[in-house]
């Protein structure tokens, strides 16, 4: 019982501080929506400091884990730039106050927020930061391409999609959450798709079933 009380209490945190912020969320806040006294909530956890601690520790364990889904998808998939991106998305897609917590925490703590997230992508983005520099020897990608930066606008792009979810599916009247998303994120693709590849090899990528592997494999 203590534990459901607990988990309950992470994912009510979890909302709030995405929705309203850390400093825009009292505990007395979380209490009440749990259902809870907030001394019931403090036996839990002794501070708001250190449930946002517990909040953000949960995130990246849960990234974590899911991690090494990521890269065996990457790894075995026909089209690995593809899926690469795709199994990052689902993390967010499954629940998109992960990407509003972590693009609110950029903005009010980001230094601490770049040590903590920077070392939960570190391995994912180490795999494409090798892969891109794979392609450039290859002539197949931009060689003006900075791997690192690339990455980490990427995961901007994919975060700041999830977060502004709401906003994407109110400009198209009509148009669900989810389809939106779907559009964002086909847009996402493109985007990366233009600005890694040479032009030689978008046009193979366009003109045949080539996958992404052997795009980057190939002679120039």
């Amino acid at each position: 019982m203590a534990e459901d009380s607990r988990t309950q209490i992470l994912t009510v945190a979890t909302r709030l501080f995405a929705r309203r912020g850390y400093d825009g969320t009292s505990l007395q806040a979380i209490a009440d929506e749990v259902g809870m006294r907030k001394p019931s909530l403090l036996y839990h956890f002794p501070s708001k400091d250190a449930l946002r601690q517990e909040v953000l520790s949960q995130l990246v364990a849960r990234w974590k884990t899911r991690l090494p889904e990521v890269l065996t998808a990457a790894s075995a998939a026909e089209d690995r730039f593809n899926a690469m991106f795709r199994e990052a998305s689902d993390f967010f897609r499954a629940d998109p106050n992960r990407a509003r917590l972590v693009l609110r925490e950029m903005v009010d703590r980001p230094h601490e927020t770049r040590e903590l997230v920077g070392g939960a992508v570190a391995p994912w983005l180490q795999l494409v930061v090798h892969t891109i520099e794979d392609g450039v020897r290859a002539g197949r990608i931009r060689p003006e391409v900075d791997p690192i930066a690339f990455v980490m606008e990427c995961i901007a792009l994919i975060i700041g999609t999830f977060a502004a979810a709401d906003l994407a599916a109110g400009l198209s009247p009509g148009e669900s959450r989810e389809a939106a998303i779907d559009r964002q994120f086909d847009e996402i693709l493109r985007i990366a798709r233009t600005s890694l590849f040479t032009e030689g090899a978008l046009a193979d990528m366009a003109g045949s079933s080539t996958s992404f592997e052997q795009t980057l494999s190939s002679p120039s």
